[in-house]
């Protein structure tokens, strides 16, 4: 461990000068003594050039960074739309104003790899009948099946959708039922004298709670029909005004992108819609009255009321399109050992909007693009000055993470340099937060995936750490049998598929994930420019020791 002082005084010997903010347009100069002074020789060779480098990432610049990145204007950078484009030219810009070069060969922009995707995903409407009803206004879709969005549906009508002991609209194993398009009313039976008839002391009971406790209650006698889709009439307009809240984040999952050629991802199961009491009346062939007259009509012995209703057949509106979309990619070439490639990335591509509302992604993951802009200056800077890695760095940004990691994917597939030459992956995604288990306990930095495939990837992580001013390393997300599985969740993951030895380093979660309050003023910037400089410093010593890591420890 290099106590502060000792740090100071390298730095001195190196000649280092403190760094400028970082900008879009490029780097800020590190001027740094090449040469050294009269009497200065030993002290010259003994300087350890990586950190007045290091010390070039500063919570200033990567805030200037983020601060773009992650605003409004870029609309919560959605893969293949408007934000997702002008965040791309703000990193190629920046790749370019530090010297780095386009890798990607026989193309007009060699900063860009670009690829294709389709994209399936519910139109803006539901025919019923005659009748035209909106999506987000007269209705909500969980996509789950994209195989079957466009089908015509054939509602088959359940009551309440319950099935338990003491009542039972339908059996489980009502073999006629399976497969079907169930369609039930949310709520639960109530007595004359209007007391939930499942509830205790007259409280409702799991299936009169309206939101994530009535689809769980609801969802084990359903699962075993494996319907097709279940379609839930809201029991009121006010209920039904508070489904995005109550149901929330279940409705944000309402695509599927795959690549061309390839089916969309496999259905994970039925497609789910919530309807307004309005809509439902229409696929029942009723009135919202005859709704209420059906609710009323359960009699004291909480036995179901047969069905009065001649269900509609419905048609949703199917969306079928193209998206093109791309990874940038920025090149620093090696000196003795450039045939060997080191990737240092992160992936810039977010949720977007929803309903009018910016998800800015300033953490998940505009904290780990700012982190590889801040590298990539960094080593810039060294090589401009003669200290550039043995080793050929490629600076990676990867779009299509938050739809299944395609991006990573389609760069793994297709590589611009050669896997069997890229001798280890650093991924940053979520680095910017200090999580409820580490407040107040000093500088951490989950740590994922460094002993997967590589032992010595491991001893080298923990070594360079302890060398430099060192953080807390916490494995937690690391165990195989973590909950989250956060290993197969990020970008990093596909290089590990291709036997590439991989870091992911993370913060972890909170409770801003995927929401619009992931904000840049909630971004702790000073730590975020420490663990950074730790990815700087172990991604140095990989590019610059005499051989390349050793795979030795496959692991699932």
């Amino acid at each position: 461990m290099l106590k502060p002082l000792s740090i100071i005084a390298l730095l001195l010997a190196a000649g280092a000068v403190a760094a400028q903010p970082a900008t879009p347009a490029g780097a800020g100069k590190i001027k740094v003594k090449t040469k050294p002074g009269k009497g200065s020789s030993v002290a010259a060779k003994a300087a350890d050039w990586s950190l007045p480098y290091a010390a070039s990432i500063t919570p200033a610049g990567l805030q200037q960074d983020l601060s773009v990145l992650a605003s409004d204007a870029y609309e919560g950078r959605k893969t293949g739309e408007k934000g997702q484009k002008m965040a791309a030219d703000y990193l190629r810009q920046a790749f370019t104003a530090d010297g780095l070069t386009g890798p990607v060969p026989n193309s007009a922009s060699p900063y860009l790899q670009q690829f294709t995707l389709n994209r399936v995903a519910p139109g803006a409407s539901i025919k019923v009948g005659s009748r035209t009803f909106f999506v987000n206004k007269d209705y909500y879709l969980l996509l789950r099946d994209a195989a079957t969005l466009g089908a015509e549906l054939h509602p088959i009508f359940i009551g309440y959708g319950i099935s338990t002991a003491g009542y039972a609209d339908f059996a489980p194993t009502n073999a006629t039922l399976k497969g079907q398009d169930l369609v039930m009313l949310l709520g639960e039976p109530l007595s004359p004298a209007g007391q939930p008839l499942l509830g205790k002391a007259g409280q409702a009971s799991d299936y009169g709670t309206a939101g994530f406790t009535e689809m769980m209650a609801r969802s084990p006698a359903i699962r075993a029909l494996a319907p097709r889709s279940t379609i839930r009439i809201a029991p009121s307009a006010a209920v039904f005004a508070q489904v995005p809240d109550l149901y929330k984040p279940m409705f944000e999952h309402h695509e599927r992108i795959s690549f061309p050629g390839e089916p969309a991802e496999a259905g994970t199961g039925s497609n789910v819609f919530i309807v307004s009491p309005e809509m439902g009346a229409a696929i029942l062939g009723t009135t919202v009255g005859g709704l209420a007259n059906y609710r009323n009509a359960v009699p004291d012995g909480a036995k179901p009321v047969p069905s009065l209703f001649m269900p509609v057949a419905m048609q949703p509106i199917e969306l079928k399109e193209t998206l093109k979309t791309e990874n940038v990619l920025g090149y620093l070439e090696g000196t003795d050992k450039k045939a060997e490639v080191l990737v240092l990335m992160a992936h810039y591509d977010h949720v977007g909007t929803q309903n009018g509302v910016v998800f800015n992604g300033a953490d998940d993951d505009g904290s780990g693009t700012a982190s590889v802009l801040a590298l990539a200056r960094a080593f810039a800077q060294a090589k401009k000055d003669g200290h550039g890695p043995r080793r050929s760095i490629l600076f990676l940004a990867n779009t299509g993470e938050e739809i299944g990691l395609l991006g990573s994917r389609y760069y793994t597939d297709h590589p611009v340099l050669p896997l069997e030459s890229t001798v280890a992956a650093l991924n940053i995604d979520m680095l910017g937060r200090v999580d409820s288990l580490h407040t107040g306990k000093g500088d951490y930095v989950y740590v994922v995936g460094d002993d997967r495939l590589s032992t010595e990837l491991r001893a080298l992580s923990e070594a360079t750490n302890q060398h430099y001013h060192p953080l807390a390393l916490d494995y937690q997300y690391n165990d195989p049998k973590d909950p989250t599985h956060l290993y197969t969740r990020s970008d990093h993951f596909n290089f590990a598929r291709h036997n590439v030895p991989a870091i992911f380093y993370t913060s972890g979660l909170h409770a801003d994930y995927h929401q619009p309050t992931d904000d840049v003023d909630k971004i702790d910037f000073p730590v975020l420019a420490r663990r950074t400089q730790l990815v700087f410093h172990t991604a140095w010593t990989l590019a610059n020791r005499e051989a390349r890591i050793a795979v030795d420890a496959a692991k699932p």
